[in-house]
């Protein structure tokens, strides 16, 4: 299995295990709130999200990922003093670089894959000091692509046809927060975002020879992820009166 398969588990192990074992604080215990992100994507080495490249008759072609964004709204469900649970909805925009290099030539172009995104995530909260708190959570993302993506020059031609238009994502966060009493709460964190697949095949023709590769895309990214929470007070369970036993006795 590759590194980067276990790294959203690794990437969040470390505050679970503080969660459950170092502190009893709490979290976000009967809040229901909303706010809105803003993540810029990078991509890694690391996660094998940089560059797809193959050579094909003497032909050198490429695909590397270059900065993107997602963008959404996010809503917030606390259950217990240590868990809460997140789910929303993103707007993500992915960047690349089409590369091709012949023995006398080397031309380039980009093009651009636009996708949404439904994460469901489970939360647990550390608190580090006053109105601050670390946060770890782990989840899956349902992730959308509208269409397929087809550039073209006059040296070639590419298309790139999404794995289904429905797939899923592994996700991992870790974050720090901010909350204050009436302005809501302000956060700063990471994420990573690992498809259980490729997620497009792109298909390249260079025409002066004719030659045709396939690259797969593996879709993973980094973010940094910059969120705003509104305040809200907690939720009040309304108590059941208990019924008068004479009055119940009386309507039999």
């Amino acid at each position: 299995m590759k590194l980067s398969c276990l790294f959203p588990y690794l990437f969040t192990l470390p505050l679970y295990l503080s969660a459950f074992y170092l502190s009893p604080l709490s979290a976000q215990e009967n809040i229901f709130t909303a706010g809105f992100q803003y993540k810029p994507i990078f991509p890694s080495a690391f996660f094998s999200s940089d560059i797809k490249s193959i050579s094909q008759n003497g032909i050198d072609f490429s695909i590397s990922q270059k900065m993107g964004y997602s963008a959404g709204m996010v809503l917030r469900r606390g259950f217990t003093k240590q868990f809460s649970f997140e789910t929303g909805i993103n707007f993500t925009k992915r960047n690349f670089d089409l590369s091709i290099t012949d023995t006398s030539f080397t031309g380039s172009s980009d093009f651009k894959i636009i996708g949404y995104e439904i994460p469901v995530q489970g939360m647990i909260f550390l608190r580090m000091a006053d109105k601050i708190y670390a946060n770890s959570s782990l989840g899956m993302s349902m992730d959308m692509y509208p269409s397929n993506i087809a550039t073209r020059d006059t040296y070639f031609r590419h298309s790139s046809k999404r794995h289904s238009v429905f797939q899923f994502a592994a996700l991992a966060n870790m974050g720090i927060e901010y909350r204050t009493e009436k302005s809501g709460y302000f956060y700063l964190g990471a994420s990573y975002h690992l498809p259980l697949s490729y997620f497009y095949e792109s298909s390249i023709l260079y025409e002066p020879t004719k030659v045709i590769s396939r690259l797969k895309l593996s879709g993973s990214f980094l973010t940094l992820d910059f969120r705003y929470y509104f305040h809200e007070d907690p939720i009040k369970h309304k108590k059941k009166k208990p019924k008068d036993r004479q009055s119940v006795i009386g309507n039999r």
